[in-house]
């Protein structure tokens, strides 16, 4: 308990020290592939030719980073749908090479947030929409599935090292997630400046730069997912926090069948800890299908409806 409060305790005081440095005057520069200036702010795309207007339209390479979040996000809705969870692995994978170290860094946590307002009038808007929409229809698939800095995190992570925090920590250390979302959206419309966006963790991985501290953020970073499934997803993360809200409107989500014995397996194989004796928080669940792997009577599914109203409806139409 000590050890991992130690870990946590330290977690905080780092992130939020370095949030409080980040308000100072001109820090944190952001990046050419992130960030904004004036005159994406102030656009104005030209209507006298079709070609130009799709150009000026995905500035910044955003309509390849469009096609790359549908391709990963058709990926994991693959996964799902054939339960061939297995292979999530390899897509987490290959989202840390091509979304990562390849892309600089899809869809920065902190900075998204923010540049959905600032580039509204560009392919961003369209980019912010995938993960929103999929959030809203399906789940929190972009977080478990798509999201490159998710995705290293969990790689990172030793599963027999696994730490947890403990419940009644968590009840409170959740609302970190929402508070930064309200603050860097009433910053940015109050002051329309990008705010804390350089000290995304592992951002300077992805760009193969930053300042010392931010490499240093990365580095607590690195070494928390090593005992913490997820840290900065849970704890910090504001886009997390945005799709978490979009997701409680999802129709779709884990669901038992009446076969279901409460063993608590499910509760077991839950990294996020989503799952409390056997009841699913639908905003935390990223989706894994671990809890669907190790349920032995295969009592669970990601379905729009319960599964026992599906299995009577099933049963209905036999009978007629």
């Amino acid at each position: 308990m000590g050890r991992r409060a130690a870990v946590l305790a330290l977690t905080v005081v780092v992130v939020m020290a370095a949030a409080l440095l980040s308000l100072g005057q001109g820090f944190g520069e952001p990046a050419s592939s992130f960030g904004t200036s004036e005159s994406e702010r102030t656009f104005t795309a030209p209507a006298d030719d079709a070609n130009q207007l799709a150009e000026a339209y995905f500035v910044h390479d955003q309509l390849l980073k469009l096609l790359l979040v549908l391709g990963f996000s058709l990926a994991g809705l693959g996964i799902i749908w054939t339960r061939r969870f297995a292979l999530r692995r390899w897509l987490l994978l290959a989202s840390v090479i091509v979304l990562g170290f390849v892309v600089g860094g899809l869809l920065c946590p902190i900075s998204a947030v923010q540049n959905v307002i600032l580039k509204a009038s560009t392919g961003y808007l369209l980019l912010f929409l995938v993960p929103t929409v999929s959030a809203l229809l399906v789940g929190r698939l972009f977080c478990g599935y798509v999201c490159p800095f998710g995705a290293l995190q969990e790689l990172l992570h030793v599963k027999r090292w696994r730490r947890s925090i403990p419940e009644h920590w968590m009840r409170m250390l959740r609302w970190l997630t929402f508070l930064l979302l309200s603050t860097l959206i009433l910053r940015i419309l109050s002051t329309g400046v990008l705010t804390w966006n350089g000290l995304t963790p592992f951002k300077a991985f992805f760009t193969l730069g930053g300042t010392p501290l931010t490499l240093g953020i990365s580095g607590l970073f690195v070494l928390a997912s090593i005992v913490l499934f997820r840290p900065f997803c849970r704890l910090f993360c504001p886009l997390g926090a945005w799709l978490s809200l979009v997701t409680r409107l999802s129709p779709f989500r884990i669901r038992e069948a009446s076969s279901c014995v409460s063993c608590g397996q499910c509760d077991k194989a839950c990294a996020s800890d989503a799952i409390t004796k056997g009841v699913v928080r639908t905003a935390d669940c990223l989706l894994c299908g671990e809890c669907i792997r190790v349920c032995p009577p295969d009592a669970l599914s990601i379905c729009g409806k319960r599964q026992d109203d599906l299995d009577s409806s099933s049963e209905q139409s036999g009978t007629n």
